[in-house]
């Protein structure tokens, strides 16, 4: 397995271990979300990288037969998994995520990644929007190996996130 692309896949995991709340509105009434809001178990619906590059060009991990899910806690820690078929092999890996995450703010959600689970993840600030069951997840900046070249390419990630 090529190991950019390893860390890449798991790069992108960050964005879609810190999930979401069922109050809805992201702070647009009266109902600020907290983060006990956010618990409870999310499965990942999608999971998308673009290149800035050239928007033709893209990853989306789950139509490849990749999955992730992960379960939040009322303290904001987390603990899931992330599996992706080997580009070389086309073996299905399963990798463990764990971490923790705080709200920035009302839009913006901050995860702080265990350094042994899984390896070499940086901590990263992605937006979010919350519908009911439904978290929304969106980075304007961010990199990944689209060619599996071993570059980064720059790219934009959105995933969803259902609960």
């Amino acid at each position: 397995m090529k190991p950019l692309l390893f860390v890449s896949i798991l790069f992108l995991a960050c964005g879609l271990s810190g999930c979401s709340s069922d109050d809805g509105g992201n702070g647009t009434g009266l109902d600020l979300i907290v983060i006990s809001d956010l618990a409870g178990a999310w499965n990942c619906t999608e999971y998308l990288a673009t290149s800035t590059e050239d928007p033709q060009i893209q990853f989306e991990l789950i139509s490849l037969g990749g999955a992730l899910s992960v379960t939040v806690q009322e303290n904001g820690s987390f603990a899931g998994e992330v599996s992706f078929p080997d580009p070389d092999t086309g073996q299905l890996v399963t990798l463990p995520i764990a971490g923790s995450f705080s709200l920035a703010s009302q839009t913006m959600l901050t995860m702080v990644f265990v350094p042994e689970i899984p390896p070499l993840l940086e901590n990263i600030t992605v937006e979010f929007t919350l519908t009911g069951n439904t978290m929304q997840l969106h980075s304007e900046v961010t990199t990944f190996d689209f060619d599996f070249d071993g570059q980064d390419d720059p790219a934009t990630f959105d995933a969803t996130l259902v609960r």
